[in-house]
């Protein structure tokens, strides 16, 4: 961490000395610099990402479906390796109404896909 700032201190008095240089040498010379520097502070960031990570990318799930009987988490999952964390934070609020509506909806689809497969070929 203390190298990545070292890194973006440099890298911020190479642009200062880029935006006053009076002659072209100086500006490419602050130039290159500040390309290696940037370069380098975005290799030392995504190297830390790794380190945090343990290697391993997020996972995210977008659509869930949970049959009778079966268990869900309602709130923020994050899921690393083999930790889980749950947002105990309290859960958007759902009316009785919307609970009711959405229950009413799933037992219509439920009984239409019952009904087609009953329904013969």
């Amino acid at each position: 961490m203390a190298q990545m700032v070292s890194v973006h201190v440099m890298a911020m008095r190479c642009a200062y000395h880029l935006a006053n240089a009076e002659d072209i040498a100086r500006q490419d010379s602050a130039g290159r610099a500040l390309g290696r520097l940037a370069r380098t502070f975005a290799a030392q960031l995504e190297a830390l990402n790794r380190h945090r990570n343990h290697g391993e990318p997020a996972i995210t799930v977008q659509n869930v479906s949970v049959q009778d009987g079966g268990k869900a988490i309602v709130g923020n999952v994050t899921q690393h390796a083999s930790v889980i964390v749950s947002d105990n934070g309290p859960a958007p609020a759902m009316t009785d109404a919307r609970m009711r509506s959405m229950s009413d909806r799933d037992a219509q689809e439920h009984d239409s896909l019952d009904a087609r497969r009953r329904a013969p070929a």
